[in-house]
């Protein structure tokens, strides 16, 4: 595929715009999945699928250890899928994949009985998969319609166009299983028909971008190869001299480590909420809403001053913020101080995200978008594999599900020592690596 000229030099100014908007539906859609997952998808494992630990471990640990199978396997595809997007400017088609992967096990999460636990881990772990790799792609795609400051403020506008749109899917999913009496439904039957319905919703607003509303990316220089071989040289160019690629090199490094902890986090965060203070679906659904109002103006907020301040000042606090509530969760012992500590939580909840997407955006090379963040994205899912299974063990053996966030802690204060070293502010030319 030929490359493109950038969209600033075209005269048409239409495209840019569809394109922008396309890309900012991406997490709309993707929202939607993520914001289910932590609400109503964990509560059908935990009290309905596993309510009698068919398989001997309470439902939470199989939630935890589901989740850190699905961000193995995602380790395991991401190289693959990201070096065939660079070699053949596939990106969008990579998407395509991974968007109908996850949306459809969602939608078939919605058939398989909850009689059948085998078939429902399958599924969850499925979407997860597709949602992973569907971020890849989402991440790769920036480059195409945005650089240096502009690539923060997209980033930014992207995590608050989700949170409001997993927002109005959630509401819109706990508003049928509220009704689900009327409708003549179950409980399990309208959470399982809720499931389908985020499949369609993800699905539905991923398809502008799926359609080719975002301008493609070049494909990568070389002589013929596979992904191996087009992540292998990409791998290899950040040892070389560039400064550009070095700074990106330590920052991927620094990145993983705090994406593994706050993805982990993420995860468990509504396990911990069931178990340890009781919340049905209800209440559960209430404490999500209230993160979803405050996290959208703060994205914007941590938008607003990596771009008028500094990445690293945004990034810093991001990170201090993380702090406080990984420590805190420890302390915490009513309802309340849970409301408090997932505002807090909030705050910084899209922030961390959307500025290291805005870092590896511009410290990328364009014919090289996909393998960085595909390089993101598998040591970050490893580094989730290892705090999900950390963080399901101790919770298996004491019996406390918080005990696992001193894993998280831990993980999330090495990768910011590593992300402190990284200039990240700087906006060098960078040669494409041959």
């Amino acid at each position: 595929m030929a490359a493109v000229s950038p969209p600033a030099a075209a005269g048409d100014r239409s495209p840019p715009r569809r394109g922008r908007i396309a890309w900012l539906l991406l997490d709309c859609g993707a929202s939607a999945y993520s914001t289910i997952a932590i609400t109503l998808m964990v509560a059908y494992v935990e009290r309905v699928v596993f309510a009698d630990k068919p398989w001997g471990v309470p439902g939470g640990v199989v939630w935890a250890w589901t989740l850190g199978v699905a961000m193995l396997v995602s380790a395991v595809l991401s190289p693959l899928t990201a070096g065939w997007a660079d070699r053949y400017a596939a990106h969008r088609r990579a998407l395509a994949a991974s968007v109908l992967g996850g949306s459809l096990a969602c939608i078939m999460l919605g058939l398989v009985p909850a009689t059948a636990p085998v078939a429902v881990v399958s599924m969850v772990g499925l979407a997860a998969v597709g949602f992973d790799l569907a971020a890849i792609f989402t991440g790769a795609l920036l480059p195409a319609i945005a650089e240096g400051p502009d690539a923060d403020r997209l980033s930014a506008g992207g995590f608050a166009a989700g949170y409001a749109g997993g927002a109005i899917a959630l509401l819109a999913a706990a508003g049928l299983v509220a009704e689900s009496e009327s409708l003549g439904l179950d409980q399990p039957t309208a959470l399982r028909a809720a499931f389908a319905l985020t499949g369609c919703w993800w699905l539905g607003f991923s398809l502008p971008a799926m359609l080719g509303r975002i301008p493609p990316l070049p494909p990568a220089a070389g002589g013929a190869g596979g992904s191996i071989r087009e992540l292998s040289r990409f791998i290899g160019s950040l040892s070389s001299g560039d400064v550009r690629l070095r700074s990106l090199a330590r920052f991927l490094a620094g990145a993983v480590l705090v994406l593994g902890a706050v993805q982990t986090t993420i995860g468990q965060v509504s396990s911990v909420a069931i178990e340890e203070f009781d919340l049905d679906a209800q209440a559960l659904v209430r404490l999500v809403l209230i993160v979803q109002a405050v996290a959208l103006p703060g994205a914007i907020l941590i938008g607003w001053l990596s771009v008028h301040r500094s990445r690293r000042t945004a990034l810093a606090i991001c990170l201090a913020g993380w702090t406080l509530v990984l420590a805190a969760a420890w302390f915490i012992a009513s309802r309340w101080q849970l409301e408090a500590l997932a505002v807090l939580l909030a705050v910084v909840l899209g922030g961390v995200q959307a500025v290291i997407r805005a870092v590896v955006a511009v410290l990328a090379p364009k014919t090289h978008a996909g393998a960085a963040f595909g390089g993101l994205q598998v040591g970050s899912k490893l580094a989730g594999f290892v705090a999900s299974i950390g963080f399901g063990g101790i919770y298996w053996l004491t019996d406390r599900p918080r005990a696992g966030v001193a894993v998280l802690l831990v993980q999330l204060l090495l990768g910011w020592m590593i992300l402190a070293g990284v200039r990240i502010d700087e906006e060098q030319t960078l040669t494409p690596p041959d």
